[in-house]
């Protein structure tokens, strides 16, 4: 059997409410050539029932497992898929009929990019639309610390992803197969940021193409995990964030300079963009922590503990900010 061109990887947790319209929005996709792994990562509502009645459909593969979190539910989807295109659909989001087609289509048209991403349409939980996120340029999740200049100002993809995941979430996300085998690209343990940072990872190594046109409806609802962060784990949520962007921004900005100038406008630009929610000291020694080495040292990557002191401390502060 040929394997497919594309691989829609679903990560499941209690979304029974939703999964149903996941799913059948991939297999009804205006493209032939596609299978669909969904690995359940230990729902306690009725997902699992409800993906079972969907995984006769021979284009399915079915997978359960307990809770790990969402970065395990992912990294076990890649390691299932064939596809030489990888898509995540998250159990509560929706494609768009031509989404598959379209970011095909584009990566094929630019072989130098490895992942790529499009406009989002936001709906509730009913499925009502709430606005169309056009990148960057619209709806940022909260104000820049300055009155800039910006990274994003500069209109790179990239250099403006250390100032919002405009990405937004992974079902957003396309990546070539090729890239993420050549590299051992995965997912890390957030629990808020793991796409933003598995993004910046692949930026590493790779072109990032954004299409200019709403492909996947993103629904926001009382149980997405971000609505979480916003309420009762906001110094977490806002932690994590600083964590992900100081371990990507020197080799991103270094890597993108063309001259000394150039990457003194770039360092500029980024202290006026990454998001430090009214704690710069906080930002700044995470950036000293991490360095300019090409990967992280275990002293940054140990910050990353929840029970470590420095986060402790770090998240206890960023509470306290509005």
């Amino acid at each position: 059997m040929t394997d497919p061109v594309a691989s829609v990887l679903v990560p499941s947790y209690n979304h029974g409410r939703f999964i149903e319209e996941a799913v059948e929005s991939a297999l009804e996709s205006a493209f032939d050539s596609i299978e669909v792994v969904i690995v359940d990562d230990g729902s306690t509502d009725d997902s699992k029932e409800r993906i079972r009645g969907l995984a006769h459909d021979e284009r399915v593969q079915y997978f359960e497992q307990e809770n790990r979190g969402a970065h395990e539910a992912l990294n076990r989807a890649i390691q299932c898929a064939h596809g030489e295109f990888l898509f995540i659909l998250n159990s509560d989001d929706v494609f768009a009929t031509k989404r598959i087609p379209r970011m095909v289509d584009e990566l094929r048209a630019h072989p130098e990019a490895g992942l790529a991403a499009s406009w989002i349409r936001i709906i509730d939980g009913d499925g009502n639309e709430l606005g169309v996120k056009e990148g960057w340029r619209n709806l940022p999740p909260w104000p820049p610390p300055t009155s800039g200049p910006y990274l994003s100002d500069l209109g790179d993809p990239v250099l403006a992803l250390l100032e919002t995941n405009y990405i937004s979430t992974t079902s957003n996300l396309v990546i070539r197969r090729a890239l993420v085998e050549e590299h051992g690209l995965g997912f890390q343990p957030l629990r808020y940021a793991h796409d933003w940072d598995f993004i910046l990872s692949a930026c590493h190594h790779s072109t990032l193409i954004l299409v200019p046109e709403p492909l996947v409806n993103y629904r926001v609802h009382e149980s997405n995990t971000i609505k979480e962060g916003e309420a009762d784990q906001v110094g977490s949520m806002r932690f994590e964030i600083q964590w992900v962007v100081a371990r990507h921004a020197h080799r991103l900005l270094d890597s993108m300079s063309t001259d000394q100038s150039h990457f003194n406008d770039l360092i500029a630009r980024a202290w006026n963009s990454m998001p430090s929610f009214g704690c710069d000291g906080i930002l700044d020694r995470l950036l000293v922590l991490r360095g300019t080495t090409e990967h992280p040292p275990q002293i940054y990557d140990a910050v990353a503990s929840p029970s470590h002191p420095f986060q402790r401390m770090s998240v206890a502060t960023l509470e306290t900010k509005p």
